[in-house]
C-alpha cells in the first residue's frame, strides 16, 4: 500500500514539472510573417507593411518568413529571438504598380503617364526597358518586391518612358539622326560614344517629343550595333540602304557631286567632270553620303562627242579653235572644229578661259543649243584645257 502511495505521489510530481515548464515556454511565444527590408551582422528588419519587427538572425534581403519565438519591447522598437525561421508566402495586403523597369543609378519603376517613379529596393531579373506590374511591400519610401511580372508594352512610345528602336545611322554628330524606316529619331549618346553613319544600331532610352522623336540614351550598354545597313543595286535603294553602282559625274557643287544615274547629289567624295566613279553611298532624303568611293574611270577615256550633239548631253569635246568671240559684257564663243563637225564653247567671263585661233583644246560639259547653233555648257574653268587632255 505504500509503495503504490509513493508512485501515485511521483506521477503527480512529474505532472506538475511538465506543467510548470509548458507555462514558461508557450505563453511568450508568437509568430509574426513578414518580409524582410534589413539584413547585417546577425540582425534583420522585417516588416508586413504596418508593423515592424527586430530578428536576431540573418535573412535574405527580400525574402518572406514566419518567425516564431519570444517578443520583447526595446527603446528601438520590437525584437525578437526566433526559436523558429520558416520560408512564407505574403499573409499580408501589398501594392501593385505598373511601370517600366529602369536601372540606372538606382532601381527604378518608371510610371506611364506621369513623371513619378517609384524606387525600387532590390534589382529585377528582367531587361532595362521592360514593362512590368511589381507587388510589393513600401519601406522607408522604397518598394520591396514580393512578385512582378512581365506586361507587353504599348505599340507607340510615349513621353518620358522608355523606347527601343532598330535602325541607321544617317547622320552622324553630336547628336546623331537614326532612320527606322518610317521617321527620323534624334538621339541623345553619351558623351563618349560615336556612330557612323550607315551603321545599324539597336537602341534603348528615354522618348521625348521635341522638335523631331528623340530618344535620350543613358549607357553606352543601351545601344548595340548589329552591323551596316544592307547594300543593293542604286535602282533599288531607299532611305537607310547602302546604295552600289557606277555613274558619270556631270555636275559639281562646293561639296556635292550630280551624276547621271540619279537625281540625288553625292557627298562626300571628289571628282571631275566626266569621270565615271564606283560608288557604295549611303541613302539619305536628298543626298547620297559616300562611304566607299573611287574613280572607276577617268574622263580622259571618254570618246570625241563632238559629232553626237544631243541636247541635255554630257560629253567630251575635242577641236582645233577656229575662231573666237568677246564681246563686251566679258561673255565669249569660240568655234571648235574637227573634220567636219564643230560646236560653240559658251565662255563666260567668271570661267577666266583665254582661247586663240588654231589652238587645239579638249571640254568637258554638257550640250546646249545656242540661237539654234549647237553649243557646250562648261561650268568651270577646270573643265577646259588645252591639247588632247
Amino acid at each position: 500500500m505504500q509503495r503504490w502511495k509513493l508512485i501515485i505521489l511521483l506521477m503527480i510530481g512529474i505532472f506538475l514539472v511538465f506543467s510548470v515548464l509548458a507555462r514558461i515556454d508557450k505563453p511568450g511565444d508568437e509568430s509574426f510573417v513578414g518580409l524582410c527590408v534589413y539584413s547585417s551582422d546577425g540582425f534583420s528588419v522585417m516588416t508586413n507593411g504596418k508593423t515592424s519587427l527586430g530578428v536576431y538572425a540573418e535573412l535574405k534581403l527580400g525574402g518572406i518568413y514566419n518567425v516564431t519565438g519570444g517578443v520583447f519591447n526595446t527603446s528601438s522598437g520590437l525584437r525578437m529571438r526566433p526559436k523558429y525561421i520558416r520560408p512564407s508566402l505574403p499573409t499580408f495586403p501589398t501594392s501593385d504598380i505598373k511601370g517600366f523597369y529602369w536601372p540606372s543609378r538606382g532601381y527604378y519603376l518608371l510610371i506611364p503617364d506621369s513623371e513619378k517613379r517609384t524606387k525600387l529596393a532590390l534589382p529585377l531579373n528582367i531587361s532595362k526597358g521592360d514593362m512590368v506590374n511589381v507587388k510589393g511591400l513600401f519601406y522607408r519610401g522604397r518598394l520591396y518586391p514580393v512578385a512582378y511580372s512581365k506586361l507587353t508594352p504599348p505599340s507607340n512610345p510615349r513621353d518620358g518612358m522608355p523606347w527601343r528602336v532598330e535602325g541607321v545611322v544617317l547622320y552622324s554628330s553630336r547628336k546623331p539622326i537614326l532612320w527606322n524606316g518610317s521617321d527620323k529619331i534624334v538621339l541623345y549618346l553619351p558623351y563618349s560614344l560615336r556612330l557612323k553613319p550607315g551603321t545599324e544600331v539597336k537602341v534603348l532610352g528615354i522618348f521625348r517629343r521635341y522638335s523631331m522623336p528623340s530618344l535620350i540614351v543613358d549607357s553606352q550598354d543601351d545601344v548595340t550595333v548589329i552591323g551596316m545597313a544592307p547594300r543593293v543595286p542604286f535602282m533599288e535603294a531607299g532611305i537607310g540602304k547602302i546604295a552600289v553602282g557606277a555613274c558619270m559625274v556631270v555636275g559639281r557643287g562646293k561639296s556635292s557631286l550630280r551624276l547621271d544615274c540619279t537625281k540625288l547629289r553625292l557627298t562626300g567624295f571628289n571628282a571631275r567632270m566626266g569621270d565615271t566613279i564606283r560608288f557604295e553611298a549611303l541613302v539619305r532624303k536628298s543626298s547620297l553620303l559616300c562611304l566607299n568611293c573611287s574613280v572607276q574611270e577617268g574622263r580622259e577615256e571618254l570618246p570625241n562627242g563632238i559629232c553626237n550633239f544631243s541636247p541635255g548631253e554630257f560629253v567630251k569635246v575635242h577641236g582645233r579653235v577656229e575662231w573666237v568671240r568677246i564681246y563686251g559684257n566679258g561673255f565669249g564663243l569660240a568655234n571648235v572644229t574637227k573634220d567636219n563637225c564643230w560646236v560653240l564653247l559658251k565662255l563666260r567671263k567668271s570661267l577666266g578661259i583665254s582661247l586663240t585661233t588654231n589652238e587645239a583644246v579638249t571640254a568637258y560639259g554638257t550640250f546646249k543649243t545656242y540661237h539654234g547653233m549647237p553649243a557646250l555648257n562648261i561650268e568651270s574653268g577646270d573643265d577646259v584645257c588645252f591639247g588632247n587632255c
